[in-house]
């Protein structure tokens, strides 16, 4: 081969155009030999990206070959470099899921028992039963101790009832007392006074017919009599349960009333006075006056006298017997 020199070689060629078949002499002159060199094999270097994670390679400029850093973007993330592998951790103690979207993240913000819970017995403590299968007919109540689980309470008869005692809630019916009956039916209870009245009691709509009555606790020491000086309005003491009254012997006006006060010491504001009148004459007009109480205080009661005849009555001998209740 001739000798050459690059000036006064009159093509340049591009790199495009580089074939297997353009080499460059490369001559070793301690070892004293030549070699060939591939000229494609001195052509800029190019990258390709291999798989689809993140090219750390960036690029190649004017000879430089650029690459990427990785690192954390907050505190939630940490970067470590490990020999030849980088290793990427999440920092779970930073994450706050208060806030989190289920519709837009991939953490849960709601729990849907159907889909996220598939297997297993989800305990008391986590809001569940702690029981995995349940009788039919009962209900659910806490253990008699502890906090870790339930039991059931099974009420398959008619007319049970949870009741509660110190021995904690159990399933009973109810118990008949004295003259009570109970009836217990599919999700009812009836319960029925079965005392009878006696015939000899009163009772509502009865016909009562009442024969003598007799009143117990009077006696000579708890009665007495008195008889009335001056007037027809003069007063009398008389103090005593019950008793006579005498009155005073005068002609009475037709048409008139008269009152007159009995001192009692045996008497109250709420006592109740009975009276009653004795007259000795069969004339009409003299048996025309009548009586009747007036009022009644502590230690005392008035009564009246009182003619609605239209002739005087005579002077006859009249007696007035009161009884004092309460």
């Amino acid at each position: 081969m001739a000798n050459t020199t690059i000036s006064a070689l009159a093509n340049t060629v591009a790199v495009a155009d580089l074939t297997s078949n353009d080499f460059i002499v490369v001559d070793n002159a301690v070892a004293a030999t030549t070699k060939k060199l591939a000229v494609q094999d001195l052509k800029r270097l190019t990258l390709t990206s291999v798989g689809t994670g993140l090219n750390f390679i960036k690029d190649i400029t004017s000879g430089t070959l650029r690459s990427r850093s990785l690192a954390a973007g907050s505190n939630k993330v940490t970067v470590t470099n490990n020999s030849d592998t980088l290793e990427v951790d999440i920092a779970e103690a930073q994450i706050d899921l208060s806030n989190c979207n289920n519709s837009t993240s991939a953490f849960l913000s709601a729990v849907n028992a159907t889909t996220n819970i598939t297997a297993g017995t989800l305990p008391v403590t986590r809001g569940g039963t702690g029981v995995s299968t349940l009788t039919d007919k009962s209900i659910l109540a806490t253990q008699l101790s502890g906090t870790d689980g339930l039991r059931e309470l099974t009420m398959a008869t008619n007319g049970q009832l949870i009741i509660g005692g110190t021995s904690g809630p159990q399933v009973a019916t109810l118990t008949a007392g004295t003259n009570t009956s109970i009836t217990n039916t599919d999700g009812g209870i009836t319960i029925n006074n079965t005392y009878s009245i006696p015939s000899t009691y009163i009772q509502t709509n009865d016909n009562a017919v009442l024969g003598d009555i007799s009143v117990t606790g009077l006696s000579t020491s708890s009665s007495g009599a008195v008889t009335q000086t001056g007037s027809l309005a003069g007063g009398v003491t008389l103090n005593a349960v019950g008793g006579t009254i005498t009155l005073f012997a005068s002609a009475i006006t037709a048409n008139t009333n008269t009152q007159f006060t009995v001192v009692n010491n045996q008497v109250s504001s709420t006592s109740v006075i009975f009276l009653s009148r004795e007259f000795q004459s069969n004339v009409a007009a003299n048996n025309g006056v009548h009586i009747s109480l007036a009022s009644v205080s502590n230690g005392s009661f008035v009564i009246n006298i009182t003619h609605t005849g239209n002739q005087d009555a005579a002077s006859i001998v009249r007696k007035i017997h009161f009884f004092v209740l309460g």
